[in-house]
């Protein structure tokens, strides 16, 4: 279902201007990443959340934290790895993350930083054979050849949207947040190799670093679905394709999305699974957001090599949202306090009271 959306037109302030925003996206996405192989994405973040004047600190499995204010936090999580490939050697490589097959027929185009190369033969399992790859190094790490950043109308086309942008969003909110100087207590936390199952995340929920009162948000791209289109809004997740989340995280989302007159959908995202999953099987409150994401995984027509694309109003809404999100976390009681006082009123309308007889 669609949420506040009287008229097509926004009805909400973006926050920062739409050209920061798009170009903090353009240099975050071009950032060369891989499950395991993060340091550059990593990097980036550590030195934006310092220049925030943020308390920005890592774990011992390298996720990264920071930190704006003292009392119990909203956590918002995004992993920084993308699907890619890790070379065995030279002209040789596996891939890591969830993609079929018949993504690594002979003749495609992979990119290892500044050596490009060819697909020769699949090997085995998520294994292939190169051409062209002679100097690759045990460990050098890569992805397809594709264009890291292009506009096109309304729609951002990249060679690794997924989860880059919702990094993007949680330093945009952090961005928004210490600029507002906002009263509330907000947590980035960035976690790795989420496309091997999510280890990164597993470990901070094990770690019980995040205090258990906590509401943790994900933040995702998700795979456009039917009821979940490109271009209707940022989503509200009610569940993914493992769980449902808390039911209290889906109120607060809505009724914030709903107070602040900004586009939003909600619905459930099942294409895959998300770290609120591995949030929710160690006791943590949880809720998600993403964007309905084309080309999930750069699985494109035909399944060849494709760039992902989002729409840029649904990108700059899910900003506006989290911001929103940010700001009301203070009052997440009172908030879903309503809920009971609605069904409460629907109660008291009914036609007459109910009896035994």
């Amino acid at each position: 279902m669609a949420l506040c959306c009287c008229c097509q037109n926004r009805l909400y302030s973006v926050v920062m201007n739409s050209t920061e925003l798009l170009r903090l996206a353009e240099r975050v996405l071009s950032l060369p990443t891989a499950p395991y192989h993060e340091y550059a994405v990593r990097a980036f973040i550590e030195a934006h959340c310092r220049g925030l004047g943020l308390r920005v600190e890592r774990d011992a499995a390298g996720n990264v934290f920071a930190r704006y204010g003292r009392a119990t936090p909203l956590v918002i999580v995004a992993h920084m790895d993308h699907p890619g490939f890790e070379a065995l050697g030279p002209n040789r490589a596996r891939f890591l993350g969830g993609v079929p097959n018949e993504m690594f027929q002979p003749g495609i185009r992979v990119r290892f930083q500044s050596i490009r190369a060819r697909i020769r033969r699949r090997i085995g399992e998520k294994r292939v054979l190169l051409t062209g790859a002679e100097n690759l190094r045990r460990d050098d790490f890569g992805g397809w050849d594709l264009p890291l950043f292009r506009l096109r109308s309304d729609q951002i086309h990249a060679a690794q949207i997924d989860d880059l942008l919702g990094v993007v969003t949680i330093l945009a909110t952090l961005t928004e947040v210490v600029r507002r100087r906002l009263r509330t207590s907000l947590w980035g936390v960035f976690t790795r190799a989420e496309e091997v199952g999510f280890p990164g995340a597993i470990e901070v929920a094990r770690s019980g670093r995040i205090p258990h009162k906590s509401l943790v948000i994900s933040l995702e791209t998700s795979k456009e679905r039917p009821w979940a289109q490109i271009g209707d809004g940022p989503v509200i997740r009610v569940g993914d394709r493992m769980t449902m989340f808390d039911p209290s995280a889906s109120w607060f989302l809505t009724e914030t999305a709903r107070r602040a007159k900004i586009r939003a959908q909600r619905c459930l995202m099942d294409g895959g699974s998300c770290e609120a999953t591995a949030f929710a099987a160690h006791g943590y409150r949880t809720g998600g957001l993403c964007l309905p994401l084309g080309n999930y995984h750069n699985i494109g027509p035909g399944k060849r090599p494709a760039a992902e694309f989002v729409s840029v109003s649904d990108f700059e809404g899910l900003v506006a949202l989290t911001v929103e999100v940010a700001r009301r976390w203070p009052r997440f009681g009172e908030i879903t306090g309503d809920l009971r006082k609605r069904v409460d009123r629907i109660y008291r309308s009914a036609p007459r009271k109910l009896s035994d007889k």
